[in-house]
């Protein structure tokens, strides 16, 4: 049995299955990179990891580069949450890397944490560190960073991109942030995604498959440091309100 002190120092997903499969939940100071295919239904992961964390009255952050902002909160809304209120009081925190993320002016965003040029990752650090400078006490943080792909994509080098992991892992280790960073499998060289895989402390993998002619997503702990996790292959029944964990059974 997990005990009450184990509990508070991970962090869940609200997820129960899940979570059971990671020994209780990540461990603070953890950086997590959710490895996802095309089609697979892992939004359900960062909002649920995001919604755990404000119902526990611990701060958020939102990193988001793919989707509208608007929408990434609004997702929020189906798990009783008021996501304005939580961003009204700082508890919930966006930052904008979607609506100008590479500096054409073109639009302005309404966000107070904006960043212009995902193409420096100097700025990106810098926006980050900015957007959670005031949140004390730093071990009752948690982010999602959606996605790793765009700021890979945008860079002109993929060695500055693994200096940049290695480096917010240390800060997070120091302050106990704990953190998801989605990756589009597709998108990337086998070996880049290797050489993340080795960095990070967890990796999830989230994919597609066809089950007698009809498609399942299939979830995969394949590393969680300091964790007695299950690396077993699970069907991922998900929507939008939450997602079971079902054993695959091996066909005879």
């Amino acid at each position: 049995m997990v005990s009450t002190t184990e509990i508070k120092n991970r962090a869940r997903f609200g997820i129960q299955d899940l979570d059971n499969a990671l020994d209780g939940g990540i461990p603070r100071g953890s950086l997590v990179l959710i490895e996802e295919d095309t089609g697979a239904k892992s939004q359900i992961l960062q909002s649920k990891f995001i919604a755990d964390g404000l119902l526990n009255n611990e701060y958020c952050y939102i990193f988001n580069m793919e989707h509208p902002p608007q929408a990434i909160v609004s997702s929020l809304n189906v798990f009783g949450l008021e996501p304005e209120e939580n961003i009204n009081n700082d508890q919930l925190i966006i930052i904008d890397g979607f609506t100008d993320a590479f500096g054409w002016g073109e639009f302005v965003s309404k966000w107070k944490y904006v960043c212009h040029d995902l193409a420096s990752i100097t700025e990106v650090h810098n926006v980050v560190k900015e957007a959670i400078a005031d949140i004390k006490p730093y071990n009752n943080l948690r982010g999602v960073v959606d996605s790793l792909t765009t700021l890979i994509l945008a860079s002109d080098s993929e060695r500055a991109i693994l200096n940049y992991i290695h480096h917010q892992m240390a800060i997070q280790k120091n302050y106990g942030t704990t953190t998801l960073y989605t990756i589009h499998m597709g998108a990337h060289r086998p070996e880049l995604i290797k050489a993340l895989e080795h960095i990070v402390d967890g990796v999830i993998w989230i994919s597609k498959v066809e089950v007698d002619d009809e498609p399942r997503d299939v979830i995969q702990i394949k590393k969680l440091r300091d964790s007695k996790y299950s690396s077993r292959k699970y069907f991922f029944n998900a929507d939008e309100e939450g997602a079971t964990l079902e054993i695959m059974k091996k066909r005879p």
